[in-house]
């Protein structure tokens, strides 16, 4: 008898990656990026404004414009580093995480409302930059197969400050708003030195990394309608979200006489839910798509905006801060996802892009007119319906970006799973 002939033997390609130190320093530069620009300079402010007001450092008003000049900040912060990040090179980003600490240290001195505006504008503009470039270096400095474990924990940082936030809220009965500024600036030093020495490891292993192909998926079914679409809704959310993100515990404090700790707590819950967010919109992508997840996403934040003022109570103002937490940082991962599967790898950069300046820009300028809007009406209710409005008209053109792209590609249902 003939011996039998050998089985063929398959070789399965492998897929470069990055060592684990690599990694892990892609990792604390991106959490860095993340606590030091959104978690600490966007919100550590909200919590605090009750106390600033009551210890005479800014007028109720001024206090709102100040919070605006944290968005506008955060908007030319996200047009400088898109159209000059490149040019500015790696050394503009440890100037960031040094202006970001920075920033917040200065808050601890009441020297008057143009003080806070011009450090309140740096915080967003330095933030932005991180957001942008301190989270791009990150994920090219490792390959294509390792980003999502950076990513993953690189977006923890927004949870991660926003609960040091509140804990500093926290103990303002016995450390003022100058004790609480000093600890969270003291928590975005010790970031931005993370960060720094993360940026000074990864050296050469950013561009090697991005020098590995991606795979290329096609691009639009129905051509730009749907991603633009996308684009358009991501910055109306942008807008929504502006009431709760920044005048949320002053509501609760001076319009619904909730005490300073009962409002600290809230942000607590907002915090947590930051954290448990982005976990929870893995499952609910994987159970029904991006699409359907993406609208559901936008019609809940609805939701949690018109609770926050239609509630009465404990239980529905925690809803509320939970909700909302948990919904920001997932719109801005179901959002990027969206496009990812809408327009390709080659095209999502540029889309991203342009989804991060509308939404900077969306908070930017909504944020001046409920500003103004507050110096003339003194109140914050009208402010969290008209959220709520705007919401729900972002989640309906969710919706039909994703009917317009069936009907784009003859039926098919690419890009909703």
């Amino acid at each position: 008898m003939r011996a039998p002939l050998p089985l063929p033997v398959c070789r399965v390609p492998t897929v470069p990656r990055s060592d684990p130190s690599t990694r892990r320093r892609a990792q604390c530069l991106g959490l860095a990026a993340t606590l030091l620009g959104i978690g600490l300079g966007r919100f550590a402010y909200p919590p605090l404004i009750p106390a600033m007001i009551a210890a005479g450092w800014l007028s109720p008003a001024g206090a709102a414009q100040v919070g605006a000049a944290n968005l506008a900040g955060y908007l030319v912060g996200a047009a400088l580093g898109l159209v000059f990040g490149q040019r500015l090179g790696r050394r503009g980003l440890l100037l960031a995480l040094v202006l970001a600490a920075l920033s917040l240290l200065a808050c601890a001195m009441p020297l008057g409302k143009a003080w806070f505006l011009g450090w309140r504008f740096l915080a967003g503009l330095t933030g932005a930059w991180l957001m942008i470039r301190g989270v791009s270096e990150a994920l090219l400095s490792v390959p294509i197969v390792d980003r999502p474990l950076v990513s993953g924990v690189a977006f923890t940082g927004i949870g991660v400050g926003t609960l040091l936030t509140a804990g500093a809220a926290t103990l303002l009965p016995w450390v003022g708003p100058a004790g609480a500024w000093l600890l969270i600036g003291l928590v975005g030093a010790a970031a931005a030195l993370l960060g720094g020495q993360a940026w000074r490891g990864l050296g050469r292993a950013v561009g090697e990394a991005a020098a590995v192909p991606a795979p290329t998926s096609p691009g639009p079914a129905g051509g730009p309608l749907a991603p633009g679409l996308l684009v358009i809704a991501y910055g109306l959310v942008a807008v929504a979200i502006v009431p709760h993100a920044v005048f949320w515990v002053d509501f609760l404090v001076r319009e619904r006489a909730v005490a300073e700790a009962s409002g600290a707590l809230q942000w607590w819950l907002v915090g947590l839910g930051s954290l448990l967010g982005p976990l929870l919109s893995v499952r609910v992508l994987r159970a029904i798509g991006s699409s359907a997840s993406l609208t559901l996403a936008y019609l809940l934040t609805g939701a949690g905006l018109a609770l926050g003022v239609a509630a009465g109570g404990t239980l529905g103002w925690s809803l509320s801060s939970l909700l909302i937490g948990a919904l920001v940082p997932a719109c801005v991962s179901l959002t990027s996802v969206a496009l990812a599967e809408r327009v390709g790898a080659t095209g999502h950069a540029r889309w991203w892009a342009a989804a991060t300046l509308g939404f900077a820009g969306g908070q930017a300028l909504s944020s001046a007119a409920m500003a103004a809007y507050y110096a003339q009406a003194q109140t914050y209710a009208p402010l969290f319906a008209f959220g709520a409005a705007v919401a729900a008209a972002a989640a309906g053109l969710a919706l039909f970006a994703g009917w317009s792209e069936r009907i784009g590609s003859g039926g098919s249902t690419r890009g909703s799973s």
